[in-house]
């Protein structure tokens, strides 16, 4: 009986303890936003946060983000929300009250992901013309280590496949074309994917 007690104070202590998700999780998380053209302004209910590529803390209680660049179409980035686990502590623990305080401050989601791709269509640009670039640099990311094999061998399968993708003509001229990229890159795929789609 003294140890259901026990086990039943020691309980509710970690549930009083955990249960404001405001005050242990925050009204804020640290969010990460990608885009296929470096600097486009990414903007939060009209202010200016910062640039792509972005990494910042975003109230939680916001729904979308504003990604802009001259010469692209305006992009909204709508956000995915889960809850928070902490929170069901806080609805038994901390009541009405302590539930609804985190619904407003937005302590009782998390984002997720917090991690985010944006990929903007050029002002005027097809479909068609905007999924090979997407294409383009997809391939260019995902293969970026056997791409990089050859060029150090001057020629291979991964990189006429690339150049080909880009509608380049596979020779010495477009291989240090690619080259010139990759160096630019030091090998970050991210910005060797930006680098090579701006080749079509």
């Amino acid at each position: 009986m003294k140890n259901a007690l026990l086990f039943g104070i020691s309980i509710i202590s970690f549930l009083v303890i955990a249960s404001c998700a405001t005050l242990t999780q925050g009204t804020k998380q640290t969010v990460t936003i990608n885009s296929n053209v470096d600097g486009a302004q990414v903007y939060l209910e009209g202010a200016q946060i910062g640039t792509t590529p972005f990494v910042g803390e975003i109230p939680k209680n916001k729904e979308a983000l504003t990604i802009q660049k001259d010469g692209y179409r305006t992009h909204t980035l709508s956000f995915s929300k889960s809850l928070e686990p902490i929170f069901w502590g806080n609805i038994i623990s901390g009541g009405t009250i302590g539930s609804l305080t985190d619904f407003v401050s937005g302590a009782a989601y998390s984002y997720s992901p917090s991690s985010y791709q944006v990929e903007m269509y050029r002002d005027g640009e097809s479909d068609a013309a905007f999924m090979q670039r997407f294409e383009l640099r997809k391939y260019a990311m995902t293969h970026i280590t056997d791409i990089s094999v050859d060029l150090g061998n001057d020629g291979g399968e991964h990189l006429k496949t690339l150049i080909n993708l880009a509608e380049l003509t596979y020779d010495d001229a477009s291989i240090d074309l690619i080259k010139s990229k990759f160096a630019f890159s030091q090998g970050n795929e991210i910005i060797f994917g930006n680098e090579v789609v701006e080749l079509i």
